[in-house]
């Protein structure tokens, strides 16, 4: 009896550490939320495709000249080495990473095909700004979460491929904040626009 009354009494703590106060929605509490859940610093990558191509069928574009680019660099570091070249048709450059670009290059898949990956800079969050508390649902809202790219590491300059990250650049992310089965909760609406 005692046992089954102390496991009662244990799931009854656990419900109600698990349950989050319902109160009214303040800018404090949507920081609160924002920072259970992000980074001081979140890291940034940007990719290269392993191969580059073109032909009469898919003519070459202004991506694979950076990615041509970003072989040329990587390969001057001594991370890659590259083999193939133009072709009757086109060209065709497949790079392949050296022993000292394996600790340094991930490879992930992506639409390109395979494609080298590498830490180019870090995101970090400057705060929340603009909040709004919804007019007549106390427990909703939302704001702007602003945040740039900063700390560059010495793959940024190399990764042409990367697409509009300049450094020390405020950026916003459009976010809600909602209250739902007893936990508060956001989404990110807008992933990134420019700060005004």
């Amino acid at each position: 009896m005692r046992s089954r009354t102390s496991q009662v009494a244990f799931a009854l703590l656990l419900l109600a550490v698990a349950c989050q106060k319902r109160e009214p929605l303040t800018a404090a509490k949507a920081e609160q939320i924002l920072r259970e859940v992000r980074f001081t610093a979140e890291p940034i990558y940007a990719e290269v495709p392993q191969k580059v191509w073109w032909n009469p069928r898919f003519p070459k574009d202004e991506f694979d000249e950076r990615s041509l680019r970003t072989f040329d660099h990587l390969q001057k570091a001594g991370l890659i080495t590259v083999t193939g070249g133009a072709t009757a048709e086109g060209a065709a450059y497949v790079a392949h990473v050296t022993q000292t670009g394996f600790p340094i290059l991930g490879t992930a898949p992506s639409a390109r095909g395979p494609v080298f990956r590498g830490l180019i800079c870090y995101r970090v969050y400057d705060g929340l700004r603009n909040f709004q508390r919804h007019p007549t649902e106390p427990t909703t809202g939302h704001g702007e979460l602003v945040w740039h790219y900063t700390r560059p590491t010495p793959l940024y300059s190399m990764f042409e491929t990367k697409q509009n990250k300049p450094l020390d650049k405020p950026f916003v992310s459009l976010v809600s904040f909602y209250y739902q089965d007893h936990q508060w909760k956001f989404d990110v609406t807008v992933r990134k626009t420019e700060a005004e």
